[in-house]
């Protein structure tokens, strides 16, 4: 599994960066360098393609 990490912007999730993670803890340990914050509303995903183009996301599966 790959892994990246999204934030909300405009209403949609998107990608954070275009990098990708071999592990989730990898994934995490990025977004916690960069200073991400609850307002960004920041989750990490296994990577899929449509999340280029932003998707709506549940509120219930908040991870960092």
């Amino acid at each position: 599994m790959i892994y990246c990490i999204l934030w909300k912007r405009n209403d949609k999730h998107e990608m954070f960066t275009n990098q990708i993670f071999n592990t989730e803890k990898d994934a995490i340990d990025f977004a916690k360098r960069s200073k991400l914050k609850k307002k960004h509303d920041c989750r990490i995903k296994e990577y899929d393609y449509k999340y280029f183009n932003g998707v709506t996301l549940d509120d219930g599966d908040r991870q960092i």
